[in-house]
């Protein structure tokens, strides 16, 4: 997360925010990553073009850039949205 700029060199937070937690959505039911890491990883791939939200929602959609994006940084392929 660090190589990637997402987290200080430090890992050090000013947040009360947890870093890092599993959390069950509460309308999809689906399980994503909350916490300070959570929003940090959401911030980049929004800022990286990675993701971009769907209009009147809340969801997100993975771009083209992001399936690249995110199997050059974290080993994954992105899903169908």
């Amino acid at each position: 997360m660090q190589a990637l700029g997402i987290l200080a060199p430090d890992g050090e937070t000013r947040s009360p925010r947890p870093i890092c937690r599993p959390c069950l959505d509460w309308s999809e039911r689906r399980p994503h990553l909350a916490g300070v890491l959570g929003a940090a990883i959401c911030s980049h791939a929004l800022h990286h073009g990675w993701v971009r939200r769907r209009p009147g929602t809340r969801a997100l959609e993975i771009t083209p850039e992001g399936r690249m994006g995110f199997r050059q940084a974290f080993g994954i392929e992105g899903g169908a949205g």
